[in-house]
């Protein structure tokens, strides 16, 4: 035998399985037997050598998550994937990382939209809240989605209902108290669920948005109405965390600027008062 011969049958030998985008046919052969064992007979009706087909032809179009995701979920996960037509990958995504927790949000292709266009919030935002979470994620957004991920399913509830009744439009600029929320969770919820009357006056809103940390905090009562009311425990606060290393000299050169233009000022009107009187012309 020829040496050329003898090193193309070693190499032929020597090479792994067919590889269908990262996924060998052994592999895919390997998943498919683990899901006959692991789904009984779901899995037996369509027999290994057909679960092998379709797990290649699903990790040559998706990847390695096909793969997770017929593991977990088993032979529904073919259905689930051709009914989501262009969000077939966001379906094998979710399936693959919450397995039969994300059905409910893959068998709805309106569910599945919204995580398409909004990402893990959305999807962790739906699997934490339930229904209630669809219809605010559709009306309010990413900002909505990123709150329902964060606060407990009772606060996600009175979220619900203020947007329905109408208590988020009159308290207004809901994208920016949506974001304080988010940033202290159920703390900030609570809050604002005990408030949402006070909240609606626009200066007591502001004034919250601008430092909401004391008032979540019960530092500064939001029920006090007046500005005098607001501004001093307020300033107190902000004056309790200011970087004076930063304040001192920036107050120190618009006092100088201050005391610079009096003396100027000063100048020009004894000057004034210095110059003559004009005389008049008899006519």
């Amino acid at each position: 035998m020829r040496p050329i011969a003898i090193v193309t049958i070693c190499l032929a030998i020597s090479q792994p399985a067919v590889s269908y985008a990262g996924i060998t046919s052994q592999a895919a052969r390997e998943a498919a037997e683990l899901v006959l064992r692991k789904f009984g007979k779901e899995a037996e009706e369509q027999g290994l050598q057909t679960l092998t087909k379709k797990i290649e032809a699903l990790g040559l179009k998706y990847g390695d998550e096909a793969v997770s995701a017929v593991e977990k979920v088993g032979p529904r996960t073919f259905r689930y994937v051709e009914e989501a037509g262009e969000n077939g990958l966001e379906s094998v995504r979710l399936l693959a990382r919450y397995g039969d927790d994300a059905v409910w949000i893959v068998g709805k292709k309106d569910r599945l939209a919204l995580f398409a266009r909004y990402g893990d919030n959305a999807a962790e935002a739906m699997l934490r809240q339930g229904k209630i979470a669809e219809p605010l994620i559709d009306k309010l957004g990413k900002p909505a989605a990123t709150v329902l991920k964060t606060v407990s399913r009772q606060n996600g509830r009175r979220l619900a209902m203020m947007a329905e009744d109408g208590t988020l439009k009159k308290i207004g600029r809901t994208d920016e108290l949506l974001g304080v929320i988010a940033r202290y969770g159920d703390r900030g919820m609570d809050f604002v669920w005990r408030n949402k009357k006070a909240l609606a006056v626009a200066a007591l809103l502001t004034a919250f948005l601008a430092h909401p940390q004391p008032f979540i905090d019960g530092t500064v009562e939001l029920t006090q109405a007046t500005a005098e009311g607001i501004g001093r425990p307020l300033a107190t606060e902000i004056g309790k965390s200011a970087n004076w290393s930063l304040v001192l000299p920036i107050f120190a050169a618009v006092a100088a600027l201050f005391l610079g233009f009096k003396i100027w000022l000063k100048h020009r009107l004894t000057l004034a008062l210095k110059r003559p009187s004009p005389v008049e012309i008899p006519g």
